[in-house]
């Protein structure tokens, strides 16, 4: 993986203040801040190790934290952006084309407490990105397809070197290349409307079902995320070019709860539509605690499992306002 992007600078991790929770406190938790790049150090060396343990801490102290990437440029952040409005501009019985039998996986139209949102599965790979504008435009739309292969690309390589980073600070890097090459991604393309003065619940509180999310947006804030002791925070990019990485359900199995899924929602309260771009990662096969990962502090507590079958268990769930509520314990639990 570091053969695309070489190998990332982290400063020393950095915490900036979050925003206001919606209560109004003045004294919010911190995030955790990265700063990843294409500069200066390789893996081994010290600042690669110290970014390593700041990406492990981050996780397992908050489930969530934000990168910020300067690559490859503002321009193109941008040109993402412009493709993502004119992409929910297209009419609702043309966006309605985008189906897929698994949930989430395609077009949601304006559902309470959902955005709008469209899916491309497999979108790493070009043509899967052509077959989903060819959907959409008739005729093609080939900048369409370029931009949104190319921010994929880039955002799946930024999971990769954060997986590759969180294996090596718990000493299991041999599990870093199976991991990955069982990884399928699934990029979502959302928007929230304008709130029109008024709180909007643009997406109910829950836990992603994925081993990680990555989130790009536009300036439009509207994620929060719940801490340990209960309080929402208001998450707030420190930069246009920052992502925000989301533990989700499998990362948690798969630590043996030494990371814990984050429990976040979206609210909107913007006179301006929020537009997000979600890279959301899945696992094929049987996932399974590293044996590394279990000793008298951590007992096991996870059985292993296949990532499709969570998925379809939680699809099938009789309540769905109690996906969330201990699943994985349900599903798999010691």
């Amino acid at each position: 993986m570091c053969r695309t992007l070489n190998c990332p600078t982290s400063n020393t991790l950095r915490q900036r203040r979050a925003s206001k929770t919606i209560m109004g406190s003045e004294t919010a938790p911190k995030i955790h801040v990265v700063h990843l790049s294409k500069e200066n150090f390789d893996p081994g060396s010290s600042s690669w190790l110290a970014a390593c343990t700041d990406i492990r801490r981050a996780l397992e102290e908050y489930s969530f934290f934000e990168i910020v990437y300067s690559e490859p440029s503002m321009e193109f952040y941008r040109e993402t952006m412009s493709a993502l409005e004119e992409l929910f501009k297209l009419p609702h019985e043309t966006k309605k084309r985008n189906t897929h039998p698994k949930l989430s996986h395609g077009y949601m139209g304006k559902i309470s407490g959902f955005p709008e949102g469209l899916g491309i599965e497999y979108a790493t790979k070009k043509d899967e990105c052509q077959k989903f504008a060819s959907l959409m435009w008739p005729d093609g739309n080939e900048k369409f397809c370029e931009v949104i292969h190319s921010f994929t690309k880039i955002i799946s390589e930024l999971h990769q070197m954060v997986v590759r980073m969180l294996f090596e600070s718990y000493g299991i890097k041999k599990h870093y290349e199976p991991l990955i090459s069982s990884t399928n991604y699934l990029l979502r393309l959302l928007k929230y409307g304008r709130s029109l003065g008024e709180t909007n619940v643009g997406f109910k509180a829950h836990m992603d079902k994925t081993f990680l999310t990555l989130l790009y947006q536009n300036p439009v804030k509207g994620l929060q995320i719940r801490t340990k002791e209960g309080e929402w925070i208001t998450y707030e990019p420190s930069s246009p070019t920052s992502f925000a990485v989301i533990a989700g359900d499998v990362c948690m199995a798969w630590s043996n709860d030494r990371i814990k899924s984050a429990y976040h929602r979206v609210v909107v309260k913007s006179e301006e539509d929020r537009y997000t771009l979600g890279l959301f990662t899945f696992l094929d096969g049987v996932v399974q605690v590293p044996e590394e990962l279990v000793d008298d502090e951590h007992p096991l507590q996870y059985k292993p499992f296949e990532h499709q079958k969570l998925l379809d268990f939680y699809q099938s769930y009789d309540d769905p306002d109690k996906r969330d509520c201990n699943i994985m314990k349900t599903y798999c639990g010691v």
